[in-house]
């Protein structure tokens, strides 16, 4: 996955690209799951720019669609996901990422990597589902995050795009670097990392960095901060 801060279409769709060659081919991905390296159960994105806010999910691996992305314009704040579900009976266009959710005060989208421990989840949601209600309940990202780090199973990496209902007040884009695991190859998997764009600044999953991915551009300049809340600006 990646989140996207900047004035650039062009670094959108590049960073679009690239994580369809990721998803199809992720060898940190053997590090989770054994034998296993592409993230075949959906994807999706929400893009928030100066001509519209577009939001997509499908069941469809990122790989095998040909969507066309929109035309974006002025400042864009965006998350993109290709979803590899731990259980493939909730794959479907309503498990994709990222999931949104509404309050009195903000619109939230939630795109996630990683496990949490859910209190009473329903068969038929998924934790991430379970996540985003924490932060609409808390009402905000920054009140719910020491409930959600003491949930965490695997890993809490999140990138979430929020929205003030107020006139004129611009989406805020954020993302969190935090796991549990120290193993090494698991490490690989869950670290999180920022990188600059010709038009803007990225913060991108490992499965971004992995040669396989490619991305034209894109300047890694090192891992996020772990475990704090990253906000990313154009």
């Amino acid at each position: 996955m990646f989140g996207y801060a900047g004035k650039s279409e062009a670094d959108v769709r590049e960073l679009h690209l690239a994580l369809k060659s990721a998803c199809k081919f992720d060898p940190t991905l053997k590090g989770i799951v054994a034998d296993c390296s592409s993230h075949c159960h959906g994807w999706g994105y929400v893009i928030h720019a100066a001509n519209g806010l577009f939001h997509y999910r499908t069941a469809t691996s990122i790989y095998e669609d040909n969507a066309p992305l929109p035309r974006l314009e002025g400042e864009i704040r965006a998350i993109f996901h290709g979803r590899f579900a731990s259980d493939p009976k909730l794959a479907g266009h309503i498990f994709s990422h990222p999931f949104v959710a509404s309050s009195d005060r903000e619109v939230v989208f939630l795109a996630h990597n990683g496990g949490v421990k859910a209190d009473n989840l329903p068969a038929r949601k998924v934790d991430t589902e379970w996540a985003l209600e924490q932060i609409i309940q808390a009402v905000g990202i920054e009140q719910a995050l020491p409930k959600l780090k003491d949930h965490t199973g695997s890993a809490l990496n999140l990138l979430i795009l929020s929205i003030d209902r107020r006139s004129g007040t611009p989406a805020t884009l954020r993302g969190l670097n935090y796991f549990t695991s120290h193993e090494q190859a698991k490490v690989d998997y869950y670290q999180m990392y920022l990188g600059t764009m010709p038009g803007g600044r990225a913060f991108v999953s490992s499965t971004i960095k992995n040669d396989s991915a490619k991305v034209n551009g894109l300047a890694i300049t090192g891992p996020a901060t772990f475990g704090e809340l990253l906000t990313l600006a154009p």
